[in-house]
């Protein structure tokens, strides 16, 4: 497998094989997010009118939060990958690893399937044939403009909207540390391309109703506070997302409000899903989410990363927060040592 970051032969390769391929298969990662949907719907208006046969699918459900984005209504769950689509060119957007993509891509690629991989997170495995890899990138959102960009088949306003909603959910409205002078450069040219902020972040962060209000209010109750005013914790159960009739997407951010208690520097969110319990963590220096995530194996960014404890809820709530303590007292101990 080829893999490079921000390789300028890779992503010649990948245009080639986008041009090359009648049929184009794109997936997302599992509890999609804005920038891995934003990025697919792009994709698929451009290969639509490119006159390429276009699928997106994922192996969650669609967000009920993001309907609103251009050409939503053509994602399709999907079990798994089967060996007919060895026939498509199978592109992977904003998934750092196999095993959150639709069961069979790794399988796929290993039997000489044409699978391109592209994505900015840091500890992405690099499991397609060709991969295009660019942790300095605030969103995929930059990689996929750039792309296309590249290849000088210009983005409508369809796309651009797509793509400035994978933006700027990745980055926090560019207010992330992850915000670099790229990013500002790509969302300049989807302005250009007829992106509207205003109408984009409406659809995007004013759209709580009144049960989903009362959701995050619940979480809000539960907040504890840990190491010493240097962690926050809050969690939800599943039977919290039934009574407000919501699914998980409806919390999708809400980790990053622990982050406004003043002195907190790691603030962790634990939800009880369908069939697992998710953590979401956001922090700032000295601490590294994808350092704190990977006990549980998960990973992501140093400043947000996720993860997944199986097992009973209140058990991994416990093993969560020990978890917590121990590593904020390692991080801590680690920054004197070395100051």
């Amino acid at each position: 497998m080829n893999s490079n970051i921000d390789n300028e032969d890779i992503k010649k390769q990948i245009i080639a094989a986008m041009k090359a391929s009648d049929s184009w298969l794109i997936l997302s990662h599992e509890s999609p997010d804005g920038d891995t949907l934003g990025c697919a719907m792009a994709l698929f208006s451009l290969g639509r009118r490119m006159g390429k046969q276009v699928f997106i699918h994922g192996k969650s459900e669609m967000p009920q939060r993001y309907l609103f984005v251009p050409h939503a209504s053509a994602y399709e769950p999907k079990a798994a990958l089967s060996d007919e689509d060895a026939n498509s060119l199978i592109i992977c957007v904003d998934t750092s690893t196999a095993e959150r993509s639709v069961p069979g891509i790794k399988e796929l690629t290993e039997a000489g399937a044409l699978t391109v991989n592209i994505d900015h997170h840091g500890d992405n495995t690099c499991y397609c044939a060709l991969n295009l890899i660019n942790p300095a990138a605030s969103a995929t959102a930059e990689i996929v403009e750039d792309l296309i960009y590249s290849a000088g088949w210009g983005v409508t306003k369809e796309e651009s909207a797509a793509l400035y909603v994978a933006l700027s959910t990745d980055n926090g409205n560019f207010r992330f540390a992850s915000t670099t002078p790229q990013s500002h450069i790509c969302a300049s040219r989807l302005l250009e391309a007829g992106a509207e902020p205003a109408l984009l972040d409406d659809l995007i962060n004013e759209n709580l109703t009144v049960p989903v209000l009362k959701l995050w209010g619940s979480a809000f109750l539960r907040t504890e506070i840990l190491c010493g005013g240097e962690a926050a914790l809050f969690w939800l159960l599943k039977n919290d997302y039934s009574s407000a009739c919501a699914d998980y997407s409806a919390t999708d951010g809400l980790v990053n409000m622990l982050m406004r208690i003043r002195g907190v520097k790691i603030a962790v969110f634990i939800s009880e899903n369908s069939d697992t319990n998710k953590i979401s963590v956001r922090t700032r220096e000295p601490y590294n989410a994808r350092e704190f995530v990977s006990v549980f194996g998960g990973g992501g960014h140093i400043q947000a990363s996720g993860a997944k404890i199986a097992g009973d809820f209140s058990a991994a709530l416990t093993l969560l927060k020990e978890e917590l303590v121990k590593y904020a007292a390692h991080r801590r101990t680690t920054n004197k040592q070395t100051h």
